[in-house]
């Protein structure tokens, strides 16, 4: 296993998508948060504290849009599976390291822990620049919470495009699940739901469809991180989530799932 780690990463630090991915990240971490920071209200609820660490860190994504960083490592979950395939280094990797299983883990483990590495380092890097515009704040709990959510759902997030990868065996279409699925398809699905509840004769009804939205992965995983959603203008339509820890288990079991469905496919299928 050690061997396996050793060499994802050196994998990991020899090739360039891994500095352009985190470079991309540090980038919009530190532009947004200042254009944040300068345009936050110097009094009122979005002053300081909780809730302006809370935008800052995710920058807005506490408050209903994507957690721009999860997108960005996503990619890296995918590169770690799909480079494999996309330039044929699967076989060599294989004659290096014979045993399957452990090079599937090794990427896991090497890419969940990357991942989330990279996410604190975004988050603090808010942190620093909420004290430089001299935003009031936070408590440690707060700063504590709204950070592992969002190393979580990042490390998840990543998981699942390593997985996607894993499963298709061609690195763009991976990249187009990692991207469409919590973006689109999710998004779609939600008003399709809320559409019909709309137009039919028990809108407010708290059963059928709309209970089932809960379980979508992504959005139920954003729930480790946000603290205003437009899900809550859902909940009239029966639309009430997990909260963050049933919402970080549906996610955590959704990307269970898949690293089960690649492993039984990478461990069953020729190089």
């Amino acid at each position: 296993m050690i061997d396996a780690l050793r060499y994802e990463l050196m994998r990991l630090r020899t090739i360039r998508s891994t500095y352009w991915l985190i470079g991309i990240a540090f980038f919009l971490q530190l532009s947004i948060s200042i254009l944040i920071a300068w345009a936050l209200p110097s009094s009122g609820p979005q002053s300081g504290g909780d809730r302006a660490i809370g935008i800052l860190v995710t920058l807005g994504g506490s408050a209903g849009f994507p957690l721009f960083v999860a997108y960005v490592l996503g990619l890296l979950g995918v590169f770690a599976m799909g480079h494999e395939y996309r330039h044929g280094m699967i076989r060599a990797t294989l004659t290096a390291l014979p045993s399957r299983s452990t090079v599937l883990a090794a990427k896991i483990i090497v890419t969940a822990v990357a991942s989330m590495l990279v996410a604190l380092a975004c988050a603090l890097l808010s942190l620093l620049i909420a004290t430089m515009f001299s935003v009031g704040m936070p408590t440690f709990g707060g700063f504590r919470d709204i950070t592992l959510g969002v190393m979580l759902f990042t490390a998840l997030f990543a998981l699942s495009g390593l997985a996607f990868a894993a499963i298709t065996r061609n690195q763009t279409a991976a990249i187009a699940l990692i991207l469409l699925l919590p973006s689109v398809v999710e998004e779609v699905a939600k008003g399709v739901v809320v559409i019909i509840r709309a137009v039919s004769d028990e809108p407010l009804d708290k059963g059928g469809m709309a209970a089932l939205l809960k379980f979508l992965p992504y959005d139920a995983g954003s729930q480790m991180f946000t603290q205003f959603s437009i899900d809550d203008f859902l909940e009239p339509f029966g639309v009430v989530s997990f909260g963050p820890l049933g919402g970080g288990l549906v996610m955590a079991t959704f990307v269970a799932i898949l690293l089960a469905a690649s492993a039984a496919l990478f461990l069953r299928r020729d190089a």
